[in-house]
């Protein structure tokens, strides 16, 4: 009887090592890195600037399996300045072919920007399957109606992406109303939300944020915290990725320890301020998944 316990012991821990590192195997498989990154009014006189600004660029995003852009200054009807902000990518990267999934332009007033998805068209891990700007209850109430966009991500499932950025003296009524844009979505699936919320400093205070958080957001997590910083010019945290966490009927989004932050590029790329804030005034903020 004890030899037939112990053995029982012995095949239980050996499975759970097994799968243990099937599951590990699993996620390294599927891990693809995100990223989210306002370009500060990328418009055809930045698009066609000096080389070291899109060569810089161009590395950035080469980063990213998918990445949400903020600030796309595109007024032409063949999508003219993101065409050639593929083009710059692409001539750094032979293999890596990226594709772009555009908004109409966004904005209530003569200023407008698209929002993009760039993703790397020709990956096993990602599957596109739709896109739309949202048009709910609550549309009026945004500067620029959130960028909705449903992946599948192979070995895990479904995700959906909500990309906004909101307008800076309206973040705390827009922040609210993004939670009615994730209660009219029909599909219960894991949930990113990414952008430029310009969630700190004057336009959102700590009391708000916590009542963001708690009252808002509660089945959330924040994986940009308000200790990072995700402007050069300001200690603030203006830009964030917000994930469902598994609470309730919002499925977990997995993500991978210590991903989650900003890439700091004037630093990585050794550049001066001036160069630096004529790529951005904004990091990248990004986290792997799986």
């Amino acid at each position: 009887m004890y030899r037939f316990v112990r053995f029982i012991t012995l095949f239980i821990l050996i499975s759970l090592l097994n799968n243990t590192d099937n599951l590990l195997f699993k996620s390294r498989l599927s891990t693809i890195k995100i990223g989210s990154f306002n370009l500060r009014r990328y418009s055809l006189a930045k698009a066609t600037s000096t080389n070291a600004v899109n060569t810089h660029i161009s590395k950035i995003l080469q980063r990213y399996d998918l990445i949400f852009l903020q600030e796309i200054i595109d007024t032409s009807n063949d999508n003219q300045v993101v065409n050639l902000l593929l083009n710059h990518i692409d001539k750094k990267s032979k293999i890596k072919k990226y594709a772009a999934i555009i908004s109409p332009p966004l904005g209530s007033t003569s200023y407008k920007e698209r929002l993009v998805y760039l993703y790397k068209k020709k990956s096993s891990k990602i599957k596109i399957l739709s896109s739309y700007v949202y048009n709910g209850s609550v549309s009026k109430m945004f500067e620029r109606q959130p960028f909705i966009l449903h992946i599948e991500l192979s070995s895990f499932g479904k995700i959906i992406f909500i990309g906004t950025h909101l307008k800076p003296d309206s973040v705390y009524d827009e922040f609210r109303h993004l939670r009615t844009v994730i209660d009219q979505l029909k599909e219960k699936s894991s949930i990113i939300l990414l952008g430029d919320f310009n969630a700190d400093c004057s336009y959102l205070n700590n009391v708000k944020k916590k009542e963001m958080r708690n009252t808002y957001f509660s089945e959330f997590q924040w994986l940009i915290d308000d200790r990072t910083e995700t402007n050069l010019l300001e200690s603030c945290s203006y830009d964030r990725i917000i994930v469902s966490s598994g609470i309730n009927q919002w499925k977990k989004v997995n993500w991978k320890p210590k991903t989650n932050g900003t890439f700091q590029f004037d630093k990585k790329f050794k550049l001066t301020k001036k160069l630096a804030l004529q790529i951005s005034d904004h990091y990248p903020v990004e986290v792997d998944i799986y």
